[in-house]
């Protein structure tokens, strides 16, 4: 993301962060909270980089307001969604139930 945008993401995978387990992950882990960002350029933008094994590339987006993330892979050269495309919210089973 530019500078001046709606955020940007910093690196979280590495030695001196806290993981659980006792393993260090072994692959670069990158986080951020976007401001108002346009997920469809980030999406496009995701889909445009020239990953060294882009295969292995995966993007977690969770659009405001939501309860979900929605999980993209680079297939064939092109960012792909791969889970969910959006859950029912409206059925009860979506939400966990409440102690009485």
């Amino acid at each position: 993301m530019k500078p001046g945008g709606c955020g940007e993401l910093a690196l979280i995978a590495e030695s001196d962060n806290q993981w659980g387990g006792y393993k260090y992950p072994e692959c670069a882990v990158y986080a951020g909270a976007l401001n108002h960002a346009d997920l469809d350029a980030l999406v496009e933008h995701f889909g445009s980089v020239q990953w060294h094994t882009p295969n292995a590339v995966q993007l977690f987006v969770m659009d405001q307001e939501q309860s979900f993330f929605r999980v993209w892979m680079v297939r064939k050269g092109k960012p792909q969604q791969y889970a969910p495309t959006s859950p029912d919210e409206e059925d009860d089973q979506f939400w966990p139930a409440e102690d009485a």
